[in-house]
C-alpha cells in the first residue's frame, strides 16, 4: 500500500531548488559578508573567458573556488597546483550543479599577505616623499666609461650580466660588488654598495640587481635604507630585480627600471656594432656637405646681409633724427630768440611812429582849419589862446609818444631778461648738460639702451659717451 503524506505535510509550501540556492546564497551573503582562510591550490583550471576555477585544500579537507576573469589578471604571480596561498572572499552556492564553492577577490601567496601590506604602506610613505618623482630621475649617459653591479657574485645574474658586456661593449670596464641579495643583513649590504659606488666616482652607472622569485626572497630590496641609497647616489642607478611581473621599491626610485637583469644590462651599453653603424653614417652624413653645410652657410649670408641693411636703415633713421633735433635745438638758442625779439620791437616802433605823424598830421590840419577860421575874424585873444593849448597838446604827445616808446623799450628789455634767464645756455651755465641718443633728447632711463652711444651737451663745448649700465629708476 502506497504511503500518503499527512494532511498537515500537504500544508506545507515546498521550495523549487532554484529557490532554494537562492536562499542558501541570501544567508550566506549576510552571515559571511567577507572570509579569510589559506591552503594549498590543486586542480587549477582557466576558462577562454579568463574564469579562474581551482580547489584549495589542506590535510583534511577540500574547497572549489573561483576567480573571476578582471580580479585574476591582476595577480602578479602564476596560479598553479601545490602553491600555499591566503585567500579573501565569500561563500556562495552555485545553481549550476548545487556546489559550494567560494569567490575569492583577493589571494597572496602564504606568508606574503604581511609583506604586501608594509610594501603598500612603505610605498604610500615614500611616494609621498617625493623618492619617486619623475622630475628628479636623470638619463643614462650614451657610452658609459665603466659600470658598477651591486649584486651576488656566484649567482647566474651577474654571469648574465657579464655575457650581454662582452657581447656589446667587450672593453667595457666592470666593477661588482659582492652582496648578499636575500635574508638577514641583505638590504644593509646592499645600500652600503651603493653608496661605495657612488663615492668611489669610479663608474658612470650602478646596476641593482638580483634574479627573480617571491616578495619575500626579493623583499631586501623593497627595504627603506635601499629606496634612500638609491635616492641619495649621485651616479644614476638602473634598478633590474626580479621577472618583469615583479615590482619593487628599487624599481620605483631609480632613474630606470630594467624588467630583468639582463635587460638592465642591455640598457646601459648599446651594442658595439649599433654603434659602428650610426658612426659610419654620421661619417656619410659629414661627407655629404653640400646636402646639409653649404644651406646652413647660405642662411648665414642671407642673415648677414640682413643684418647689414637693418643696421644701415637703424644708423640712417638715427642721423635724420638727430639732425631734426639739432634745428629745433638751433631754433630755440637765447640769440635767435632775443634778435626776433628786436625784429617786432623795430616794426612796432615804426607802427608807432607812423600812427603819431598820422596824429600829428591830423591835428595841424585842424590847427590850420582852426587858425584860418580865427584870422578871419580877427578874434586876437582867441587866437593866442589856441596857440597856447596847441603848443601844450604837442607837448602831450611827444611826451605820450616817449612814454610809450620807453615803455615798449622796457618791457621788450624785460621779456628778454626772463627768456635769457630760461634759455638752455643759461641752464647749461649752471651745471645741466642736455643728453642726445636715438630717440632725440634723453628724458628718461628708458630712453637709451646698454652699449647705446649719447652725445652730451655742455655750456662749453660737448662729450659723445657709451651706456655701460642702466640705473633703476626712482
Amino acid at each position: 500500500m502506497q504511503n500518503r503524506p499527512a494532511a498537515s505535510t500537504r500544508e506545507l509550501n515546498y521550495l523549487s531548488v532554484s529557490e532554494l540556492a537562492a536562499l542558501l546564497n541570501q544567508v550566506l551573503e549576510k552571515s559571511f559578508p567577507e572570509i579569510f582562510f589559506e591552503g594549498e591550490i590543486s586542480e587549477v583550471t582557466r576558462a577562454s573567458s579568463g574564469h579562474l576555477y581551482f580547489t584549495v585544500k589542506d590535510s583534511t579537507s577540500k574547497l572549489s573556488a573561483v576567480m573571476w576573469a578582471g580580479v585574476s589578471q591582476t595577480l602578479d604571480f602564476p596560479v598553479q597546483a601545490g602553491l600555499s596561498v591566503q585567500c579573501h572572499g565569500r561563500p556562495n552556492v552555485y545553481r549550476g550543479n548545487g556546489r559550494l564553492q567560494i569567490v575569492v577577490h583577493r589571494m597572496f601567496p602564504s606568508g606574503e599577505g604581511a609583506l604586501r601590506k608594509k610594501f603598500l604602506e612603505l610605498k604610500a610613505k615614500l611616494e609621498k616623499e617625493g623618492f619617486f618623482a619623475e622630475h628628479r630621475k636623470r638619463k643614462l649617459p650614451f657610452l658609459p666609461r665603466a659600470v658598477g653591479v651591486v649584486t651576488s657574485k656566484t649567482g647566474a645574474v651577474i654571469h648574465d650580466i657579464m655575457v650581454r658586456f662582452r657581447e656589446r661593449m667587450p672593453s667595457l670596464q666592470v666593477y661588482l660588488v659582492d652582496v648578499k641579495v636575500q635574508g638577514e643583513g641583505a638590504a644593509q649590504e646592499i645600500a652600503a654598495g651603493i653608496a661605495q659606488l657612488d663615492k668611489s666616482k669610479l663608474v658612470d652607472v650602478i646596476i641593482v640587481a638580483r634574479g627573480g622569485g617571491s616578495l619575500e626572497d626579493l623583499w631586501a630590496f623593497n627595504e627603506e635604507v635601499v629606496v634612500k641609497a638609491i635616492f641619495a647616489s649621485e651616479t644614476p642607478v638602473v634598478s633590474g630585480v626580479g621577472h618583469e611581473v615583479d615590482i619593487s621599491l628599487s624599481d620605483l626610485v631609480a632613474d630606470l627600471r630594467a624588467p630583468t637583469p639582463t635587460a638592465a644590462s642591455e640598457m646601459v651599453v648599446p651594442h658595439r656594432k649599433e654603434l659602428m653603424q650610426r658612426i659610419a653614417d654620421l661619417e656619410r652624413r659629414l661627407a655629404d656637405s653640400d646636402r646639409w653645410l653649404h644651406p646652413l652657410m647660405q642662411n648665414v649670408d642671407e642673415l648677414s646681409l640682413r643684418l647689414e641693411n637693418r643696421i644701415a636703415s637703424i644708423v640712417e633713421e638715427g642721423r635724420l633724427r638727430l639732425q631734426a633735433a639739432e634745428a629745433k635745438l638751433r631754433s630755440i638758442e637765447p640769440g635767435e630768440v632775443i634778435r626776433g625779439l628786436h625784429g617786432r620791437l623795430d616794426l612796432l616802433s615804426q607802427k608807432l611812429q607812423a600812427a603819431a605823424l598820422r596824429e600829428l598830421a591830423k591835428r595841424a590840419a585842424l590847427l590850420d582849419g582852426a587858425a584860418g577860421d580865427l584870422r578871419r575874424a580877427f578874434p586876437l585873444q582867441r587866437i593866442t589862446l589856441a596857440g597856447e593849448r596847441l603848443q601844450a597838446a604837442e607837448r602831450k604827445i611827444q611826451v605820450a609818444l616817449v612814454s610809450a616808446q620807453r615803455a615798449r623799450v622796457s618791457e621788450l628789455d624785460r621779456l628778454s631778461s626772463k627768456l635769457e634767464a630760461v634759455s638752455p645756455q643759461k641752464v647749461l651755465q649752471r651745471g645741466f648738460s642736455i643728453v642726445e641718443g636715438a630717440v632725440g633728447v634723453v628724458r628718461s632711463v628708458r630712453d637709451v639702451a646698454e652699449q647705446e652711444s649719447l652725445k652730451i651737451t655742455f655750456a662749453e663745448g660737448g662729450a659723445r659717451v657709451t651706456v655701460t649700465q642702466k640705473l633703476n629708476q626712482r
